[in-house]
């Protein structure tokens, strides 16, 4: 058990190492107001699209695939799950009624694409790639349904009209490009296809500067965020409440229920333990919602991993 603490601690220190410098260069002036824009869309069009594609075809093939299609029970009943025990919260503990909508994201999905996958690698190796992009695909089409049409819910409270839960924009948002390259990955290989070498090598390349720029984008945002303007209000330790407790209680209770290997099961308790989708903060603007409440959300949670990390690993590991 102390050995895996060690390692996650490890892990937590190249976070650090990362992030901050993220931090450290924001705090010497590096980046102008459009910079954190260019960087998300580096990571998010340019090389998480071929990594997610190249992780795919380099770690799984036809015969896997069709194997793994039982453990995509898990990632998409606890989501779900969790979405409707946020929705209880929020009225329960009367959360306030500005920023009820992107609570229920905050406390629902997790950050898996810009934290999720380089913990994953940093813990379990490059075997735990798939039951990443497994649980992210459930964690992207929840964020992009249901949270989405939530946000804009929190941007219209005093509005009579109401935002749409399915419309083009939800369906080409879900449709982002990193899930394109996943899912891509995913026909070639039902196709049982393989692609010409300098396409694949190409693909890693691009792919191998995503986990550093997608920490350095953290620690850049936590710099704008400023630590010291983190207010702990009722609201976020909520969210605390379900990031870091009730979503990865609920996974490691499906994980009991539903048979998967250990391993994926341990990949989607720390899948589930992370810190709340970077993208809450960028769609509360979007929709003219609390976008204080947003940015603080994943602020704090991110900051506070640093320690939840840590803590499941060495819970997962005394368990299994």
């Amino acid at each position: 058990m102390w050995e895996a603490f060690l390692h996650s601690l490890e892990c937590v220190v190249i976070l650090i190492i990362l992030g901050g410098a993220g931090y450290w260069t924001a705090q010497r002036g590096w980046y102008d107001a459009k910079s954190p824009e260019l960087i998300a869309k580096l990571v998010t069009f340019l090389s998480l699209p071929p990594y997610l594609f190249y992780s795919v075809s380099n770690n799984l093939t036809h015969d896997q695939l069709f194997s793994l299609a039982g453990a995509m029970v898990v990632p998409f009943v606890s989501m779900w799950s969790c979405f409707a025990i946020s929705l209880i919260i929020g009225r329960v503990m009367n959360v306030d009624p500005r920023h009820r909508g992107t609570f229920a994201s905050a406390f629902t999905a997790s950050n898996n694409m810009f934290i999720g996958v380089p913990v994953s690698l940093a813990l379990f190796g490059e075997e735990a790639m798939i039951p990443t992009l497994l649980y992210f695909f459930a964690n992207t089409t929840f964020f992009w349904t249901a949270g989405n049409y939530l946000e804009a819910a929190d941007g219209m409270i005093n509005s009579a009209v109401r935002p749409k839960l399915l419309s083009l924009t939800t369906i080409k948002r879900v449709f982002s490009p990193p899930l394109i390259g996943f899912l891509t990955a995913i026909i070639l290989l039902i196709l049982n296809i393989k692609l010409p070498s300098p396409i694949m090598q190409s693909a890693r390349y691009l792919g191998g500067i995503t986990t550093p720029l997608a920490l350095i984008f953290i620690g850049l945002m936590i710099y704008r965020i400023g630590i010291r303007n983190i207010r702990f209000s009722r609201d976020i330790l909520l969210v605390f409440l379900g990031r870091f407790a009730i979503c990865p209680l609920t996974v490691l209770a499906l994980v009991q229920i539903f048979p998967v290997p250990e391993m994926i099961g341990k990949v989607y308790v720390i899948q589930a333990a992370l810190p709340c989708i970077t993208q809450i903060a960028v769609l509360s603007k979007f929709h003219h919602a609390d976008v204080e409440f947003a940015t603080t959300a994943v602020a704090s949670t991110t900051l506070l991993s640093l320690v939840s990390i840590p803590l499941w690993m060495m819970i997962i590991t005394a368990l299994g």
